[in-house]
């Protein structure tokens, strides 16, 4: 079986790539975005991560046998996510008994 390589055009326009992901995700870490920083820093870092992994380990030219391991534990992390967060959501916290309310002491003025 014949393999086609990459050429060497591609290989740098992935690495501008990479670098304008990592001039983004600096840049949205001086933004302040509140929870939207980490929802955008870890979306950069997933696309980034399957880059790298596409191109610089040769998956992309491979057989899909290569990258059946990606594709079966992608869907799998989503459901642990998303059972997690359902788990999270969905507990009730119940107290174990009745919490005494505690009273401030009184003070006393002298004699």
């Amino acid at each position: 079986m014949i393999i086609k390589h990459l050429s060497t055009r591609t290989y740098v326009i992935v690495w501008l790539v990479l670098m304008a992901l990592t001039l983004a995700s600096y840049l949205i870490s001086l933004a302040h975005l509140g929870a939207f920083d980490t929802v955008a820093a870890l979306l950069i870092a997933t696309v980034k991560t399957v880059l790298v992994l596409l191109f610089f380990m040769h998956l992309i030219e491979q057989r899909f046998a290569n990258a059946l391991p990606i594709v079966v534990s992608v869907p799998l992390l989503v459901l642990l996510l998303v059972l997690i967060v359902t788990d999270v959501t969905a507990r009730a916290t119940h107290s174990r008994g009745n919490v005494p309310t505690t009273q401030p002491p009184e003070v006393t003025t002298g004699p």
